[in-house]
């Protein structure tokens, strides 16, 4: 007769399943069923208790949500490897999964930076890790620009125990000390500004308040959120431009860390799982560009709006009722590149998206993202990323299993 193994039971304790979350399960689901002797179980509470209950169920690992350092050291006492999910404070030597915030605050700012803009603010309501994080790779882009960065200093509600999630700490900052500190922050900033703020929750409510500061988005302020939750990006007005992460991939190596390290392979060292920017996911509520030139914006939006189709320089000219000479000039003057850089550029953003959202080859690619012909898509990818569409596509993504 023969005897099946025993599965490896495994758990995620996660008391509130967002997007974020569910990618990085994805990811994990990915692992173990590629595995094949891997059992997931999904469990809705973070207690110490449920833990122990878990453990002592036969569970060899768990990937729990945990904020505080108190909370780390807890799990750390359980006798069982835990990674760490949705974290706010330091870790400890918990393994723990959070996004690469300089990687963050880098393409927040070269965003921004091709825009034109040379105003920049930044906006974050507690003292999470991740959020200080950002601000302060933001601000180190924005002084080598030359500029300052203009942070939101409100007051901030301390992280002091497990029962106070993210969301809740800026709605009691809002219902504590209103909003007119906020409104007056914003009205004082030198304008057009872009305003990164640290995550989507917090950009969608300065939306809000710039709208009640009677403040125009994006003419005048320009927000850009993190983590392209797209229920609350759309629920926006306009919608909300956003970073988008790799969650996928940062569950893939998770698992991967939890399998060598019940395998004794490895141990618990603090490992950091890294949440990889993808891209920004432009909407309305960066729909600009701080530039006088009304010819040269009237351009720039024609080609965003037509980024996946051919276009030649002469039919961005011929949009815009001026010759194609005095177009270039006219780019050249104030944004430091060609009309056809910034075509190509728009393929490459399309092109890039397509890449990473989709299985497409890359062949259905090259059409769908304007480029036409595979070679002059690998020519752009070549030049711009150091690789070639299948390599960048494979750099973003992990084995599918190790």
């Amino acid at each position: 007769m023969i005897q099946t193994r025993e599965k490896t039971k495994v758990a995620f304790a996660h008391n509130n399943i967002t997007p974020n979350t569910q990618g990085i399960m994805a990811g994990i689901t990915e692992y173990m069923r590629n595995k094949g002797d891997w059992q997931l179980i999904v469990w809705p509470d973070t207690s110490i208790e449920s833990l122990q209950f878990l453990k002592n169920r036969g569970c060899k690992g768990a990937f729990v949500s945990v904020q505080t350092s108190t909370k780390a050291q807890q799990l750390i006492e359980v006798g069982i490897p835990i990674i760490a999910v949705s974290t706010l404070q330091n870790m400890l030597h918990l393994p723990y999964i959070s996004a690469d915030s300089e990687q963050v605050a880098g393409m927040a700012f070269q965003y921004f930076s091709k825009k034109n803009f040379l105003n920049f603010a930044f906006y974050g309501s507690t003292d999470a890790r991740w959020s200080s994080e950002r601000m302060n790779y933001f601000s180190q882009l924005v002084a080598r620009s030359g500029r300052p960065l203009h942070v939101y200093n409100g007051e901030q509600i301390p992280v002091i125990n497990e029962l106070i999630p993210f969301t809740r700490l800026w709605i009691d900052t809002i219902l504590n000390r209103g909003q007119q500190q906020l409104i007056q922050w914003l009205r004082d900033l030198p304008k057009p500004v872009a305003v990164l703020a640290s995550c989507d929750i917090l950009a969608c409510h300065l939306c809000n308040v710039a709208d009640e500061a009677d403040l125009k988005i994006p003419e005048e302020v320009a927000i850009l959120g993190i983590n392209n939750d797209q229920a609350l990006c759309n629920l926006c007005d306009p919608p909300l431009s956003s970073i988008t992460f790799n969650f996928k991939k940062a569950g893939l190596d998770a698992a991967r860390l939890m399998d060598r390290i019940i395998s004794s392979r490895e141990s618990l060292e603090g490992q950091w799982i890294h949440i990889q920017p993808l891209y920004v996911k432009s909407r309305g509520s960066t729909d600009s560009y701080a530039i006088d030139d009304p010819d040269v914006v009237k351009a720039l939006k024609f080609i965003g709006a037509n980024s996946s189709e051919p276009l030649q320089v002469d039919d961005v000219a011929h949009h815009v009722c001026i010759s194609k000479r005095s177009l270039q000039m006219k780019f050249q003057k104030a944004l430091g590149r060609s009309v056809h850089e910034e075509i190509i550029h728009a393929h490459f953003e399309v092109a890039k998206t397509l890449l990473l959202d989709t299985e497409l080859p890359i062949d259905a690619i090259s059409l769908r993202s304007g480029f036409h012909y595979t070679t002059n898509m690998r020519r752009a990818f070549k030049e711009l990323t150091g690789m070639l569409p299948h390599k960048f596509r494979a750099a973003h993504q992990s084995a599918r299993f190790a």
